[in-house]
């Protein structure tokens, strides 16, 4: 028999013994609430021993009670000690466990062999990869190189094409406009000498020299007009512009909308009004309205004045703008007009003519 079931049993017993007489203390407690503490009782299971340690078969209740406890703490420290006392190793377990020790230092042994195989594997694969890293990235690295010279040389010889179709546009326009011009020029030459000729000769013509000289007035203004229509006019903004530029965007607003990321009148633009007003003093209409009049004075002819005479038009967009009649567009903007002159905030001059409602239409298709 094991040492550990011989205390098992010992235990058992004890706890037993320890058991009962805590039952015996119970039992006083009751005698004691049922009769006095001092009252006589007759134990018949140890009465003889009663008898032969006191000469009396017949105890007080209140001995009864402490000898019970006594005995109950008794048996409850020697069952505890025994239950805790260190048993003696088993020699067939101190044997298992110098085996187990073994068998742990050889398997300690084989795993630190294969952690470091294991790490010399990493180690290569890790070389091996990173040897491929390195290539993969040279390659990409003369593709993109490749890539974006093609790219740059591309670019560069679309802009010499672009240059060059330019040169040539301008150079034939201002070479039509010089023709015409030295033509008239001189058409107005001669027309000039023979009326200088004919007031000399009859002062009686001066109605007639009147009316030559009404129609060389409307010739230059004709030629004028030729001008203008050979020269295409520039937008007041480009995308290229600063936000600033634009009518109702001070230094402050600019510093709000550049904090933001806006630079440019493009990105003004592109950018949602809901966002700008987010993240700036202005309402989400005020926004919408500082970016029409950025996209409408982005069409040639457009400026200041004629951007709020379109919004009054409800024109808000460039878009828009082309896909307008110019005879309905033109009413509309002359009534708007007459109500800015009245108001002060332009002059009779500054009204824009039906041609030039047209222009815009025109320049703004394209």
């Amino acid at each position: 028999m094991s040492a550990y079931l011989k205390r098992g049993i010992v235990v058992w017993i004890l706890g037993f013994i320890t058991f009962l007489a805590a039952l015996n203390t119970l039992y006083a407690i009751m005698l004691e609430a049922l009769e006095s503490p001092n009252s006589a009782i007759q134990l018949y299971i140890i009465s003889d021993i009663t008898k032969l340690l006191l000469g009396t078969r017949e105890i007080q209740a209140i001995a009864y009670f402490w000898t019970s406890t006594i005995l109950t703490c008794a048996f409850l420290g020697v069952t505890a000690i025994v239950a805790n006392r260190k048993a003696p190793l088993d020699p067939a377990l101190v044997r298992m466990f110098v085996k187990l020790d073994g068998n742990l230092t050889a398997n300690r042994k084989t795993l630190k062999d294969g952690l470091q195989e294991n790490k010399k594997m990493v180690e290569t694969a890790r070389i091996d990869l990173l040897e491929g890293l390195d290539g993969n990235k040279k390659a990409s690295e003369k593709l993109l190189g490749n890539t974006r010279k093609e790219v740059m040389d591309g670019l560069e010889m679309q802009g010499k094409t672009i240059q060059s179709v330019r040169e040539e546009l301008l150079s034939t326009i201002e070479k039509s406009v010089g023709n015409v011009r030295k033509e008239t020029l001189a058409a107005l030459g001669k027309q000039s000498g023979a009326i200088q000729k004919m007031e000399r000769l009859n002062k009686r013509s001066a109605e007639t020299i009147e009316k030559q000289l009404a129609e060389l007035a409307d010739m230059r203004t004709r030629l004028e007009r030729m001008e203008n229509e050979f020269t295409p006019p520039q937008p007041k903004l480009t995308s290229l512009h600063k936000p600033e530029d634009v009518r109702g965007i001070g230094p402050r607003l600019a510093g709000e909308l550049r904090a933001m990321g806006i630079k440019s009148v493009s990105e003004l633009i592109t950018t949602d009004p809901a966002t700008i007003a987010e993240k700036t003093r202005v309402s989400r209409e005020m926004a919408k309205q500082l970016q029409a009049t950025a996209q409408l004075m982005m069409v040639p002819g457009v400026d200041e004045n004629d951007a709020e005479l379109l919004k009054e038009a409800e024109v808000f967009t460039i878009r828009e703008l082309a896909e307008q009649d110019p005879v309905q567009l033109s009413g509309k903007i002359r009534e708007v007009a007459k109500t800015y002159v009245e108001q002060g905030k332009i002059t009779e001059s500054e009204k824009p003519t039906f041609e030039e409602v047209l222009s815009w239409v025109k320049l703004a298709k394209y």
